[in-house]
């Protein structure tokens, strides 16, 4: 209670705490689940506090943590919705989960703030937390039936203090409306305008600062890809990804926040633009004295009027070329940087954090081309980054060649209005030898209707490559292996984009081993997104065939694939549960996509239900969302003497011993939220929403490509094959049926 000013009546809290306010890792039933309810085999109904039908039919799920939970020991609470993360070995004996909550302050359900530096300033919004479980426990958790309550070891607030752009420790607001070392996200450059003449959220009720939609986020360890190579310290750099302005106001835009994790100190970021970020990751560019991160995100996401606001950039002067700017909000291309490790923002010799740690002097480097049907022609539909992903047979292994070229702008230090920043310099031709070069953004220089670059994830074996997706529903790799950091910073980086998935039909390529039901009666191989009934019984269905809004997304190394896996999380608003895959990944083959799970939806029976984890705290039916993916398997793993191959404070072995385990071993960590929960504990004591973070182990199936036996009522295998061959004669039925047979069989002797 101690956590807000404005406490809910006493007797509402107690009866909340004495039922449902329960220890970290306690819970074990389930808000994700297999299949809608309604085909759970054998048939189960909704009951509140309870899971559904958790029989995966891709691998076994265990609950680490649900938020609402509580360290018993000080009384530390979860705060939801659970978002970007990422673990270390915080001791040999210790694995550290770091998680944030993606939360939106007084816009909804504005959290408990959480209190920082000398004089007490305070944050509401999104947290960043750990929890610590004890390493052995962890190990074995997924071959017994325990909970996770009693190997947690340790909870808290990874951030005590924080740092702004300017490099001061953030003050409390001040009342007259400016402050001499604020928040810059909710200012101007003089630290004034608070609140409603900058920001468009309402005043924050107990918080003097708003950190507003923590997305993703990314753990990088000191030297994971070699020896000197990458960050100097163990670091959790996460990103405002989105807010709300004041059009015409002097405001600043929002950076990356970078948390040193030793000493829970979080460093506003300014070298990769001031346009928020979905998720920041650490590539290898293989040069000790360098870092490379891919960054990702909306470039702009202020809830602006943006035809006022690139009027206002037109005013100060237009494009080099003489054009019209246009907002930049999704005008931006995959995105790579490079930092110097030992300079400060002014290009001087330095050793503050920022600084050794490359992320105060750098440049950051767009993909750029003019490849025929890949670069932007404004006669064609089926041109520029989101056009071509959408062309009717893009195929996985399509490549386009380009490079990576440094926009005309470079972080120096100082606080400024956003109009003077770099997002808009991917508007700007980025060769001075060839116009017809350009950056390759979803629909040129001028299309503002373009999906966002979302989230993207590192080689996990320390190639110079990385994944990118779109909300579009597409991915590839960009592979720069022919950087060279040998006499500085260059003038562009040859690459090559390899697509892995076009935003085209995948419905053939799911496998949905007999679960993924919508409470329709239709399989999950398509995506609700906008589904309803109308008073006549007619029903509108959006029934999209392809992938819709990817949002988590994590690239795993595997020992059993010389390319790994991916897994894959929506973020659609899909009526019937969003849906959660696996995939190997195969180069120039369509992948096969296996359901992990689903969860949510406001037309989902448990939903309809007012069915929540922990009980009592479900509110209306609402979507939700898997976000979030750690590979947990480098830190578990052991040698044939039966000692850990990895050890703390040396990434780079965490790494190897990832690689060196097979998919079907792997213990994996994904995050759910659940947007839906929001009343009761969680309500009574300001924890946002719901959600939770599990333990996977995907099956044999993943690794093998074989299918599991269909426990679906025949209802399921019939649509399932019907969306697959579209139509079947009853004689290809039984036979698909015998096939399944056999495919039973030799799944449990596999097993056995």
């Amino acid at each position: 209670l101690h956590m807000a000013d404005h406490p809910p009546p006493a007797a509402t809290v107690m009866a909340e705490m004495m039922t449902n306010f329960k220890p970290i890792g306690s819970h074990t039933q389930h808000i994700c689940e297999a299949t809608d309810i309604l085909y759970a085999d054998p048939a189960m109904d909704p009951v509140d506090g309870q899971s559904g039908d958790v029989n995966y039919p891709y691998g076994d799920i265990k609950v680490l943590l649900t938020v609402g939970e509580y360290l018993p020991s000080n009384g530390y609470m979860l705060v939801g919705v659970p978002d970007g993360m990422g673990a270390m070995l915080k001791d040999d004996s210790t694995v550290r989960i770091v998680f944030q909550s993606e939360s939106y302050g007084p816009m909804y359900y504005e959290s408990y703030p959480f209190i920082v530096n000398p004089d007490g300033a305070s944050f509401t919004g999104s947290h960043v937390m750990y929890v610590d479980y004890d390493r052995d426990s962890l190990a074995e958790f997924m071959s017994n039936g325990r909970s996770a309550e009693g190997m947690v070891k340790d909870a808290g607030n990874l951030i005590e203090s924080v740092y702004n752009l300017k490099g001061n420790l953030v003050e409390q607001r001040s009342e007259d409306g400016c402050t001499t070392h604020p928040h810059y996200s909710n200012t101007d450059p003089e630290g004034c305008g608070m609140w409603e003449n900058i920001m468009n959220t309402g005043t924050p009720t107990d918080a003097d600062w708003l950190m507003q939609s923590l997305c993703s986020a990314h753990l990088e360890e000191k030297h994971q890809w070699g020896e000197g190579i990458g960050v100097e310290d163990d670091l959790f750099i996460t990103n405002e990804e989105w807010t709300r302005y004041v059009t015409g106001s002097n405001y600043t835009g929002i950076p990356a926040h970078v948390i040193d994790i030793a000493t829970k100190a979080s460093y506003a970021a300014g070298v990769f633009t001031l346009g928020g970020f979905e998720k920041i990751v650490e590539v290898n560019c293989g040069h000790p004295d360098y870092v490379c991160f891919s960054p990702s995100g909306y470039n702009g996401a202020f809830s602006v009027d943006g035809t006022s606001e690139a009027a206002r950039k037109n005013a100060m002067g237009k494009r080099p070329d003489g054009t019209d700017y246009v907002f930049p909000q999704n005008v931006c291309p995959a995105r790579l940087y490079i930092g110097k490790k030992g300079y400060n923002a002014k290009g001087e010799p330095a050793t503050d954090f920022l600084s050794r740690n490359g992320l105060a002097y750098g440049h950051l480097y767009g993909f750029a081309t003019n490849q025929a049907g890949a670069a932007y022609d404004a006669s064609n539909s089926d041109s520029g980054r989101d056009g071509w992903h959408k062309t009717e047979g893009r195929a996985n292994g399509d490549t386009v060649s380009g490079a990576f070229y440094p926009i005309d702008w470079q972080w120096d230090g100082e606080v400024k209005t956003f109009m003077h920043d770099g997002s808009w310099s991917f508007q700007h031709k980025p060769d001075s030898t060839d116009s017809t070069i350009e950056f390759w953004n979803p629909y040129g220089n001028d299309g503002t209707g373009g999906k966002k670059t979302e989230h993207n994830s590192p080689d996990p074996y320390g190639g110079a490559r990385f994944m990118q997706t779109s909300t579009a529903g597409y991915f590839g790799i960009y592979d720069f292996a022919g950087i060279d950091l040998s006499s500085g910073f260059p003038e562009k980086i040859p690459s090559t984009y390899t697509n892995l998935q076009g935003e085209v039909d995948i419905t053939a390529q799911i496998e949905l081993g007999g679960k993924g039901m919508k409470a329709n009666g239709e399989p999950q191989l398509t995506n609700s997104d906008t589904y309803s009934v109308a008073d006549d019984g007619t029903i509108s269905d959006s029934a999209k065939v392809t992938f819709e809004d990817i949002d988590g997304f994590e690239w795993l190394a595997s020992s059993d694939n010389a390319n790994g896996y991916v897994v894959i999380q929506e973020d659609s608003g899909n009526d019937f549960g969003e849906r959660t895959f696996i995939s190997k990944v195969e180069i120039g083959t369509p992948l096969t996509y296996y359901f992990i799970a689903m969860s949510g939806g406001d037309d989902n029976t448990r939903m309809k239900n007012y069915v929540a984890v922990p009980a009592g705290s479900a509110g209306s039916p609402n979507t939700h969302e898997f976000s979030g993916v750690i590979d947990l398997s480098g830190m578990l793993a052991k040698d044939s003497s039966g000692n850990y191959m990895a050890s703390a404070g040396d990434g780079q072995s965490k790494r190897a011993a990832e690689a060196m385990v097979p998919i079907d071993e792997k213990i994996i960590a994904m995050g759910l939220q659940a947007h839906s929960i929001n009343k009761g504990v969680i309500s009574a004591l300001r924890g946002d929403r719901g959600g939770q973070i599990y333990a996977y182990c995907p099956s044999p199936d993943v690794r093998y490509g074989t299918r599991r036996r269909l426990t679906q009522k025949s209802r399921l295998t019939t649509n399932e094959l019907a969306h697959k061959a579209h139509k079947l004669s009853a004689e290809e039925l039984q036979l698909g049926e015998a096939e399944d047979k056999l495919d039973e069989v030799a799944f449990l002797t596999r097993k056995n």
